[in-house]
């Protein structure tokens, strides 16, 4: 039986993870392909090659962006839209792995992991944001591992993780440490109260735990031996301070949507407390990640990928003490010819539904695939200085055209360029100032935008081409 769980369940992840992964690649992928090219073919020199500006730039996640080019050289974006769904599956693994650990019900074990890939499908892109919550779940699973059976290949592991993250994600890299403080606050607590529980929470006394904060502290060591200097440790001070918290959406706090998901994810949370047992490290990590989801909705996707592994494990505490098998109810007919079958039918109806649709990488009603086409073949393109909008600059400068402005949002502030904050000039909408200021030659815009309605009424350029959803101006 458990072998045929196995399979089952690896069957039902790995198909689930291909049919829900996004086809459509995002803004970032781009410029990500693109500066992995140049640091393969030139270095790290901690300049941008890609604007229309003279800028410094730190290159943070430089190892990121070179695995990625060499993966995009091998069959462009097929190969990374597979690399996608690998670290999917990868992700997704590792999370049922702390279910199966942590769960005596390998029902419960299996359904919350389904839910995982369900709320995390839409977070999966070619971005380094993926490689860190693989990390951060790894770090989640070697604490654990090493506090409930001391290791040290564990604690190697865990200065191994956080100098890949500092080179692979330097913008998170702060948060590895906070992966490490829950069980050093429950160890404290449980110095002073001397109590094992209180409530329905556990207050465990690790005897060994001197070592594990030994290693986070031996983890600060590969923030000074990356290429990109002292980057790891001012990179997020320098993003907390500049514009970008203003403009961009993920640096926001979330929306209502996210606002009702944490709502709903936190009263099932505080329900299972009041029902069952929590151990007091993840009762403070899932507080601390509710905390950070509810300022920035970037930490949403670390959020949910904690919360339900631990609500697995809360779910399984309260079947227990109700002295219920799970299992014994549900998991034996799920296995059985006539639940396998079933299973097997919804599987197919899923691949069935997937292998229909469209495998188009690029949206041009997003990204200017035509007009680009045409810069290309009918202007000096790597010498005109092109006023374009955000959300499309990192297709453009893909395509070796120098940007004004792309979704390296950090690159164009003043805590990092030194010089202006462009961003912010930007999003200001005072495009007389910019043509004027960046002696701007041609204009790029969405015809559903306000660059665009700006420059129909230029009298100074004109229109030199136009298709469905873009329109290219030229300075007279």
């Amino acid at each position: 039986m458990k072998k045929k769980y196995f399979i089952i369940s690896i069957i039902c992840i790995v198909i689930l993870c291909i049919c829900l992964m996004p086809i459509l690649f995002q803004n970032d992928t781009f410029y990500t392909i693109k500066i992995g090219d140049y640091i393969v073919h030139n270095g790290i020199d901690m300049q941008d090659h890609f604007s229309i500006h003279t800028l410094p730039y730190t290159y943070p996640h430089w190892l990121y962006d070179c695995i990625v080019y060499l993966i995009y050289t091998i069959a462009g974006l097929t190969s990374l839209y597979i690399f996608n769904i690998i670290t999917f599956i990868v992700l997704i693994l590792l999370i049922f792995y702390f279910n199966y650990k942590n769960c005596s019900s390998k029902f419960i074990t299996l359904i919350f992991t389904i839910l995982s890939i369900f709320m995390l499908s839409s977070y999966i892109a070619t971005r380094a944001q993926v490689i860190s919550y693989i990390v951060f779940i790894l770090e989640y699973i070697f604490i654990t591992n090493y506090l409930n059976k001391p290791n040290k290949l564990y604690l190697i592991g865990l200065v191994i993780l956080s100098c890949l993250l500092c080179n692979m994600h330097v913008a998170v890299w702060p948060f590895y440490f906070i992966i490490f403080l829950p069980f050093l606050v429950e160890k404290l607590i449980a110095k002073i109260l001397r109590k094992d529980k209180i409530f329905n929470i556990e207050i465990k006394d690790y005897s060994h735990i001197k070592y594990l904060f030994l290693t986070m502290l031996i983890c600060i060591i590969p923030g000074f031996l990356t290429p990109i200097g002292n980057t790891p440790f001012t990179y997020l001070l320098n993003t907390f301070q500049g514009s970008s918290q203003q403009f961009i959406q993920e640096h926001l706090p979330p929306s209502l949507g996210g606002l009702i998901i944490i709502g709903a994810y936190s009263l099932v949370f505080v329900v299972l407390i009041i029902l069952g047992k929590i151990k007091l490290h993840q009762l403070f990590l899932i507080m601390g990640l509710t905390l950070m989801a509810l300022t920035s909705s970037r930490h949403l996707a670390l959020y949910t990928i904690f919360i339900f592994p631990i609500m697995a494990v809360l779910t399984n505490n309260i079947f227990k003490k109700c002295n219920l098998d799970l299992d014994n109810y549900v998991l034996k007919y799920l296995l059985s010819n006539v639940g396998i079958s079933l299973i097997s039918i919804c599987l197919i109806v899923v691949l069935s539904i997937y292998i229909t649709k469209d495998k188009v990488f690029v949206d041009d009603a997003f990204y200017p695939v035509q007009a680009t086409e045409y810069i290309k073949d009918n202007l000096d393109y790597q010498n005109i200085r092109l006023l374009n909008e955000y959300n499309y600059g990192s297709y453009l400068l893909f395509n070796d055209i120098p940007v004004f402005i792309d979704s390296r949002a950090d690159l164009y502030t003043k805590e990092f360029n030194k010089t202006k904050d462009i961003l912010q000039e930007y999003m200001d909408g005072n495009y007389y100032q910019i043509l004027k200021d960046y002696d701007i030659t041609h204009i790029i815009a969405m015809k559903c935008n306000k660059l665009y309605d700006y420059a129909n009424l230029l009298g100074d350029y004109e229109l030199i081409y136009e298709d469905d959803y873009f329109a290219l101006y030229s300075k007279k």
